[in-house]
């Protein structure tokens, strides 16, 4: 069976959607499949990130699809289906919430976000939540199957696009739990000069990794921080690892002028985007790892934190329930004070420290990249392809 994989737009590392690209088709390489694939990206994305075409998967370029958000869309609605026409393949999938709705070729899409169905505060806004509003259920209704991260997005599909359940298949992702070998990542040589660029000591600070997008609450852990220095914690940093695309220029100048204004300037590094190769030391030498956002489909950095072998706290909403299972202190994003008691507790009580710990190593084995790209494949391959259908 030939597949076509969708990846058109800008390619970021720091961010959950195109970090799945690039495990989906490193892990490709290692399954015993008699499939052929073709992946469909945007010109100069692939080479630096790694990905290289093999007799197994071609690369195909598609010019002026990644400019804007809007040459995006273009480009996927309007150019990829000849694209994908020209190379003949069987079944397209589409990892990234959209289909091509013009294209004649069935397909299976992953829909790994519904925040822009919650209203404009989740960070999508203007022509981009009128782009996904109005492309994401027809393509849902369209696709020959969907594919959801957890069973909170599973809902909201079936909420919002209208599509019945049954037609849903729920994969997590995976984790590299080699890559995020906390024991391991302690102890490179590489990781003290991680530190060293960020003037950081082991254990002596708090972790926060994502985008920087105003819905996952960065200034609440800011504020937290802040009152938990005053709280006998003089020397604690607070680490905020990442940027993403798309983030609000005012949010992210009001998040570098807060320290200042909380009187914890000096406390508080923002490393901007980075690779998971250097995040693994961030993760592997910090005190705790806090996750304060208002919407998640999945949290991959929960897994990476757990593999690293540090304790987590989490918010209570949408996914992150059910993806940490017990494996996390849960808090209202809402409530300063919850954060605050929540990251108290990671940082002094050495029971419980070690309980989430452990739970934590538990819950990542049970999440690998081989599991997610077999079972997507399996989905894949039970579509009935084009070269039938014709």
């Amino acid at each position: 069976m030939k597949i076509g994989i969708a990846a058109i737009g800008r390619l970021s590392e720091d961010t959950g959607g195109k970090n799945y690209i690039i495990h989906f088709l490193n892990e490709l390489r290692n399954l015993d499949t008699k499939d052929s694939f073709v992946l469909f990206v945007s010109s100069g994305e692939a080479e630096p990130l790694g990905i290289k075409g093999s007799s197994q998967l071609k690369i195909v370029s598609i010019p002026s699809s990644k400019r804007t958000s809007l040459h995006k869309v273009v480009a996927e609605q309007l150019r990829l289906p000849s694209y994908i026409t020209r190379e003949k393949v069987d079944a397209m999938y589409y990892p990234g919430n959209f289909i091509s709705l013009v294209s004649s070729v069935p397909s299976i899409v992953n829909i790994r976000s519904a925040a822009h169905w919650y209203g404009k505060e989740y960070g999508i806004r203007g022509l981009r939540r009128w782009v996904r509003s109005w492309l994401m259920p027809p393509g849902a209704r369209k696709a020959r199957a969907v594919i959801a991260p957890s069973e909170d997005i599973k809902r909201d599909v079936v909420r919002f696009a209208k599509i019945a359940p049954e037609k849903i298949h729920v994969i997590p992702h995976g984790v590299d739990v080699s890559l995020f070998d906390g024991a391991a990542n302690r102890v490179a040589p590489e990781s003290l000069e991680v530190l060293k660029k960020y003037d950081l000591r082991s254990g002596q600070y708090v972790l926060y990794v994502s985008a920087l997008w105003r819905y996952k609450r960065q200034d609440q852990l800011l504020r937290a921080h802040a009152s938990i220095v005053k709280k006998g914690f003089p020397d604690l940093k607070l680490v905020l690892a990442g940027m993403g695309m798309g983030t609000d220029k005012a949010y992210l100048e009001a998040l570098r002028r807060l320290p200042q204004q909380l009187g914890t300037e000096g406390l508080v590094v923002f490393t901007g985007n980075l690779p998971q190769s250097s995040l693994r030391y961030l993760y592997a030498h910090a005190n705790a790892f806090v996750f304060p956002s208002r919407y998640e489909s999945f949290g991959n950095p929960l897994f990476e934190a757990w593999s690293s072998g540090i304790p987590v706290a989490a918010a209570n909403v949408h996914s992150f329930p059910e993806i940490t299972n017990g494996a996390a202190l849960l808090f209202d994003p809402m409530k300063l004070p919850e954060i605050e008691r929540a990251v108290l507790e990671l940082l002094s009580n050495r029971a419980l420290r070690d309980a989430l710990i452990e739970r934590g190593f538990e819950r990542a084995k049970k999440f690998s990249w081989n599991e997610t790209v077999r079972r997507t494949l399996r989905v894949i391959e039970n579509v009935e392809p084009l070269s039938r259908l014709s």
